[in-house]
């Protein structure tokens, strides 16, 4: 018996023996096997693995909610009508009155667009159409004449108003009668015509005349009607100095009746 228990012993201590590096062995093939699954591509077996980078953040911000947006949007549609309703309030009807007060500043100015009377503008046109139709008989006109000049011809007027009247008229008229139309040139013709025009005006303003130029276009008339041309230029001079702006239409006239004179007696 002792004999085969030791025997055993030694079967058993050497199966033991040779077990124990087998199974050392057989653990270390499995420990270099996981770490060979566990490592990266490219990586030393050595080096401990990395971690996991972290998530990359987004560079764009967060969308807003749709309720956000449409209360943004709301927001600015809301001060646009705002704006629009001020301004148009602010300026609409601007041609009409008590605008300056609201601050109108590009209402039409009154003064410039003031009508201006009717008798002003023609009086002007007149003004400018008679001078320009004014032609000297003999010399330049002088300024400042007022009255008929001294140490002219006398003639003999009537005391009486209508005689004078009546006497121009007459002296006038028969004076361009005078002048032979049938063997005139077209120039005097027209000259005649306009100037028995411009006779019938001063007929029609003969009542409204003050007395005293009454009684000097009568002595005009009846020193053309006894042939002193030159005489009746002065005279007739010295009356449109005197600042009968508002007769110049048939005191042209009568100028007119000067220069027919002169032209037949040549």
């Amino acid at each position: 018996m002792p004999f085969l228990s030791l025997l055993k012993k030694l079967v058993v201590g050497d199966d033991s023996a040779s077990q124990e590096p087998q199974a050392v062995s057989e653990r270390e093939s499995e420990l270099q096997a996981n770490a060979a699954a566990a490592e990266l591509p490219g990586e030393s077996p050595h080096m401990p693995s990395r971690p996991p980078p972290p998530p990359l953040a987004s560079s764009q911000p967060p969308t807003a909610g749709p309720s956000t947006t449409s209360i943004a949007s709301l927001r600015t549609q809301v001060e646009s009508e705002r704006q629009t309703a001020s301004s148009s309030s602010m300026y609409r009807d601007f041609t009409g009155g008590g605008h300056a007060d609201a601050g109108h500043w590009n209402d039409p100015p009154t003064i410039v667009f003031k009508a201006q009377s009717q008798s002003t503008k023609k009086k002007t046109a007149d003004t400018e159409s008679e001078t320009s139709s004014f032609v000297n008989v003999d010399g330049a006109v002088t300024p400042n004449a007022t009255t008929i000049a001294a140490g002219a011809p006398s003639v003999d007027i009537p005391e009486k108003r209508e005689e004078q009247a009546v006497a121009l008229t007459r002296a006038l008229r028969e004076a361009v009668e005078s002048v032979q139309l049938e063997s005139a040139t077209a120039m005097v013709r027209r000259m005649a015509e306009d100037t028995t025009k411009r006779l019938v005006v001063l007929d029609e303003r003969l009542p409204e005349l003050d007395d005293v130029l009454v009684s000097k276009v009568c002595a005009i008339a009846l020193l053309i009607d006894k042939g002193l041309l030159t005489e009746a230029a002065d005279a007739h001079r010295n009356l449109m100095q005197a600042g009968h702006e508002a007769e110049l239409k048939w005191l042209v006239g009568i100028k007119r009746v000067i220069e027919l004179r002169q032209k037949a007696a040549t």
